[in-house]
């Protein structure tokens, strides 16, 4: 069945200063800018850059940039991530952390940075453990941190995980390795950086839907999380019977030069999978697995 929602990446250049400085001036900011991008786009999920408030280290839930997100979260009815460095209350640890509230601020889930980079030890940031899922009212997201974009081995936690969100808090952009992260992964991909660079929001081929620029500093999209990701091969003959059956209600989105399809389904009748199953379409995983087993057959 379709689930539709709106996503924004926001784009913001943290300050320098004292602690108390930093904390008082990022939270004034992030009460004007969270509510400027949530009455212009209507989001149901806002995701905002890395360790927003620099080197403050704080408790979540309980510390103030949380309960700060937490209240523009009820305001807005929506989800918010909280990108800062967590403290532990009992062993004195610090993370570098994408936690996510809910649409009641209420903490869904916390990812830990799976390899901060090398000054960052230096703070006495520990490194997380692995990928892990956050679950969410429109199904499960994975949260990637700045430098994990670098480690293959991460997205291919991932890619066994299936979330259908992917959402990348940074200080740096990554280019076209955030796309190559979407393809593989096969998740929409919604990046949040600092101010210099756009913030991006990706689809399961890699495509870019949306970008901030120098005009607006977040990026937004409306997209559909009940889709399928197809190859081509064995598949795109069938596509002129899934349209004369369904029409409208199924959108069949192929990109250029990459060779896969994304099916959505439009309609509250039926699901993406249960049009795979209908037409016997392969999904992508499938087909490439096939292809191994072709290759193993005839190297005898």
């Amino acid at each position: 069945m379709s689930n539709h929602i709106v996503v924004s990446s926001v784009s913001y250049a943290p300050i320098s200063g004292t602690d108390q400085e930093v904390m008082e001036q990022t939270h004034k900011d992030l009460k004007d800018l969270v509510g400027r991008v949530a009455r212009a786009t209507r989001a149901d999920l806002i995701v905002l850059p890395e360790t927003i408030c620099r080197n403050c280290d704080e408790e979540v839930p309980e510390g103030p940039t949380t309960q700060l997100l937490a209240g523009l979260a009820r305001e807005y009815s929506c989800y918010i991530t909280v990108p800062v460095h967590q403290k532990e209350r009992k062993s004195g640890a610090v993370f570098n952390v994408l936690g996510l509230l809910d649409r009641q601020g209420k903490l869904a889930g916390i990812y830990r940075k799976y390899i901060p980079v090398y000054p960052e030890f230096d703070h006495g940031t520990r490194p997380g453990p692995s990928a892990s899922l956050i679950q969410t009212e429109f199904g499960p997201v994975g949260g990637v941190i700045c430098f994990d974009l670098n480690f293959g081995e991460l997205r291919a936690q991932y890619k066994k995980l299936k979330p259908k969100l992917l959402l990348f808090s940074s200080m740096y952009h990554g280019g076209l390795v955030q796309n190559f992260w979407a393809l593989d992964v096969q998740a929409f991909f919604i990046g949040s950086v600092y101010k210099g660079t756009p913030c991006t929001i990706i689809d399961p081929q890699g495509t870019t839907l949306a970008q901030s620029n120098n005009y607006q500093s977040w990026a937004t999209a409306r997209i559909n999380l009940d889709y399928e990701v197809v190859h081509l091969d064995k598949n795109q003959a069938k596509y002129d019977d899934i349209h004369r059956q369904y029409g409208e209600a199924v959108r069949i989105v192929t990109t250029g030069q990459v060779g896969t399809s994304v099916i959505y389904s439009e309609t509250a009748e039926r699901t993406a999978a249960d049009i795979i199953d209908e037409f016997e379409l392969v999904r992508l995983d499938e087909y490439f697995d096939w292809s191994r087993q072709l290759r193993t057959e005839h190297l005898a």
